[in-house]
């Protein structure tokens, strides 16, 4: 993981929606999607491209179908990038493109070159990030469990899914269309790892989760229902991930339930202050960082 600090989530080339095209216009191009992702999932099962490859491919089918004369977007650097050639690929791009396209040599390129029509910068650096071998992802093609993605986070990895049957007919989970779904894992891959301090945090504050999910009474649907988002879809500094678990306990129950679940870890006092005007972030943030590295794995 690099460094250097995140930009801010808004960063962006273009507006980023979760639901980029209407129901009716998922209906119409469903077919048409899947059968033009059907050669490259051929070629990913050949083991001819390789999951970062596919889903680069993915995004830029989708794109290229919604957007076939601009997709590519504004030229932001001239960056020479290694990988595969994209001329290689079963791509279908009108002259217009293939001429914006004349001195970019891979798909790589592509995601370091452009800003891509309405795709938030955060996408183009997971990609690249995840072809250098950076972002620990899997690809998946079904939606994974809270519970699951909790794993993963815990060891450092995270999911990205495309979906490529007739679920890309509907909106995903009554919320997003495909497409901003796939854009979606890797923003969240971006969260999690660009920033090396803020992914270390993550890593203690999800195993310590992982560890004592057994106490969360998750039969309580509003608290599950923002546990679960906490475990799988909240991807940010640990000391604000922390704040909004203890807050959705207190509110959810109690504070003595939030006490009584920390009996037994020896926390700093600092966590019990937290949320409070109390709370000093530049002295007691780093007593709960410290706490929550025990719970990383090594």
């Amino acid at each position: 993981m690099t460094e250097k600090s995140p930009t801010k989530s808004s960063s962006r080339a273009g507006r980023f929606k979760k639901k980029l095209v209407s129901e009716e216009e998922l209906l119409n191009e469903a077919p048409q999607i899947m059968a033009k992702v059907a050669p490259f999932h051929d070629l990913l099962l050949a083991k001819k491209i390789t999951p970062i490859q596919f889903t680069a491919s993915y995004i830029i089918l989708y794109l290229s179908h919604r957007f076939p004369g601009t997709w590519p977007g504004s030229t932001k650097s001239r960056e020479v990038v290694g990988g595969l050639p994209w001329r290689e690929l079963p791509f279908h791009f009108g002259p217009n493109i293939v001429k914006r396209l004349e001195r970019v040599d891979t798909l790589e390129e592509i995601f370091a070159q452009f800003a891509l029509k309405s795709t938030p910068q955060t996408v183009n650096r997971a990609i690249l990030e995840w072809s250098r071998g950076q972002y620990a992802l899997e690809l998946m093609f079904r939606i994974p469990s809270p519970e699951e993605v909790l794993n993963q986070q815990k060891q450092g990895r995270r999911c990205v899914t495309c979906l490529i049957d007739k679920r890309i007919s509907k909106y995903i989970l009554g919320e997003r269309d495909a497409l901003s779904f796939t854009m979606h894992d890797l923003i969240h891959a971006d969260h999690f790892y660009f920033h090396n301090e803020c992914f270390q945090g993550q890593l203690g504050f999800y195993g310590l989760l992982y560890q004592t999910i057994s106490y969360f009474d998750l039969s309580h649907e509003a608290f599950a229902a923002e546990f679960e988002y906490l475990i799988a879809d909240m991807n940010a500094y640990a000391i604000h991930l922390m704040k909004c678990l203890k807050s959705a306990m207190i509110h959810y129950f109690s504070e003595n339930y939030f006490k009584e679940w920390l009996k037994g870890l020896s926390p700093p006092s600092a966590l019990y202050l937290l949320n409070t005007s109390e709370y000093s972030p530049i002295e007691m943030d780093a007593e709960i960082l410290t706490w929550l590295d025990q719970y990383r794995l090594k």
